[in-house]
């Protein structure tokens, strides 16, 4: 049978990208602080291991980072987050843990250690791990802290609206920082925290803490021990 032309050119405008090639021009533009927002895509795409990229767009320093809807997940492994910046994930996108890695019992999808002035912005954003796979002794240490986002050490920091969901730890962990620093002025809201191992959230150590309209919901995996005396 003899496809027409353009029904492949349609299809290849519909489908979505496995790959994206990096944008140099518009990188320039924000290293030489031209540009105060910027799209993660600018750094390249691959639908198979995106974390050079998404990384490498954090790094930049860009006031305001967007990470794009590409239509397929943004797989990584873990992410180091940064100071003074917002990451905006638009609505739709899931940042997804590449299967097969996070082998370090703290192996977080996303790390923000003494890190300042943040804010994550994923409304209909999800953050998912494979918390079946880190339960399972063949494949993993067994651990607790495989967190979705692990904060320690932060100050003003913001997660607004995503959902962190089958972790091998907790959606959300609020831990010490180097030299034990606490966590200050700290703001949850609107966040779903669903089928997290160990919790939805835990605080170990924050001052000024708001949670608020958060859902934590599904939590199964290992029981949180109680010492008895």
């Amino acid at each position: 049978m003899q496809r027409h032309p353009i029904a492949f050119l349609l299809l290849a405008l519909i489908a979505s990208p496995a790959s994206c090639q990096v944008n140099q021009e518009m990188i320039d533009k924000v290293e030489a602080g031209e540009v105060q927002e910027a799209q993660a895509s600018w750094w390249g795409f691959d639908a198979e291991e995106a974390t050079p990229c998404l990384q490498a767009a954090i790094d930049s320093g860009v006031p305001t980072l967007i990470v794009e809807d590409m239509g397929q997940p943004w797989i990584v492994t873990p992410i180091t987050l940064v100071s003074n910046q917002e990451i905006v994930f638009e609505e739709g996108v899931e940042v997804l843990a590449k299967r097969g890695e996070f082998h370090s019992p703290n192996a977080s999808l996303f790390r923000a250690s003494n890190v300042e002035n943040l804010i994550l912005r994923g409304y209909g954003t999800t953050f998912r791990m494979w918390k079946a796979d880190y339960d399972d002794p063949e494949l993993c240490q067994k651990a607790s802290w495989r967190h979705c986002l692990c904060i320690g050490g932060g100050t003003n920091i913001q997660v607004l609206g995503p959902t962190p969901a089958e972790s091998g730890g907790d959606g959300i962990y609020l831990g010490s920082g180097a030299d034990r620093a606490t966590n200050r002025d700290i703001v949850i809201k609107d966040v779903v925290c669903d089928a997290n191992y160990r919790q939805g959230i835990s605080v170990i150590t924050a001052e000024n803490l708001l949670i608020e309209d958060t859902i934590l919901r599904n939590t199964a995996g290992t029981p949180l021990l109680v010492p008895v005396e």
